[in-house]
């Protein structure tokens, strides 16, 4: 759930506190009503940034409230609600080191153009943002140099956000910016991905664990099949990559992965530790009618 530009004025007079909040205070220095500073710490202690003590609230020790409380003691003069509410974070979460254009950024977040071009205003007035022209178009890139702890704090903030989904008895195999697969199993309350998704493509492994992505969406066989390469621990589970990979390798073969680097290696005989041999995924083709 985005910020709003309350949310994050309440945070930063929490962490900017030598002791617990009292909610009177933070009324009279935001100007707002009772129920709503109420509301404004439940939305932070559901985001996992703060915890109620009592009455009070304080800093939660989390990931991202630590990070939270470095981005504010190493940019304390900045307006952070200004950086931070409604969907800069899901924008600032996409900006890298690589330069991408209005549209580019437009296409990944889904944010009207005008909204974004007003987010990408404000940072770089703060220098949270580089622009450089390419040909007629400008494109933007994150500046980590100025602002890592900017950087640290949006990741730990998704990152967190995601593993929370997860269930106690689960095993997490990866999280990523913004998503994260894990097995379990028992059935789950997610998408079924990797080695599970496998029988949807024609080939049925009959696995004991399940394996799940989350938040629930819809995945493409691209996305399946790098679940499956990353969650490949096991020579068998790259031997299952392997057959995957033959099955549909007119669809996978720009992937860029080093589990696949080195299963097309040894699809052409090469020997690497850890992984099945040419003969072993020989033995397997006829079963799922692959032809190498």
């Amino acid at each position: 759930m985005p910020f709003s530009q309350n949310d994050i004025r309440t945070l930063v007079l929490i962490a900017g506190s030598e002791k617990p909040s009292n909610p009177r205070i933070l009324r009279e220095t935001l100007g707002l009503q009772r129920e709503t500073v109420s509301r404004l710490i439940t939305h932070l202690v559901k985001m996992g940034l703060v915890e109620r003590r009592g009455r009070e609230a304080i800093l939660a020790g989390t990931p991202p409230a630590e990070a939270f409380k470095l981005l504010y003691f190493s940019h304390r003069a900045t307006p952070l609600h200004k950086i931070l509410s409604l969907r800069r974070v899901e924008l600032l979460a996409r900006l890298d080191q690589t330069p991408r254009s209005l549209g580019d950024l437009a296409a990944e977040t889904d944010i009207p153009v005008d909204t974004l071009y007003g987010y990408l205003k404000g940072f770089l007035r703060v220098g949270a943002v580089s622009r450089s022209r390419q040909g007629k178009a400008y494109c933007y890139s994150f500046n980590f140099k100025l602002w890592p702890e900017l950087k640290d704090f949006v990741t730990a903030l998704l990152e967190y956000q995601v593993l929370r989904l997860v269930p106690r008895e689960a095993l997490i195999i990866k999280s990523y910016e913004d998503s994260v697969i894990f097995k379990s199993i028992r059935q789950q309350d997610a998408t079924i991905t990797s080695f599970s998704a496998y029988e949807d493509y024609g080939i049925d492994l009959g696995l004991w664990d399940n394996y799940y992505t989350l938040p629930k969406r819809e995945l493409s066989l691209q996305e399946v099949f790098v679940h499956s390469l990353d969650s490949a621990w096991e020579p068998s589970q790259k031997l299952f990559c392997a057959l995957f990979y033959l099955k549909n390798r007119n669809k996978l073969d720009a992937i860029d992965h080093p589990v696949l680097s080195n299963l097309k290696a040894v699809l052409q005989g090469e020997r690497i530790s850890g992984y099945p041999t040419l003969e072993d995924i020989e033995d397997r083709t006829d079963l799922y009618d692959i032809k190498l």
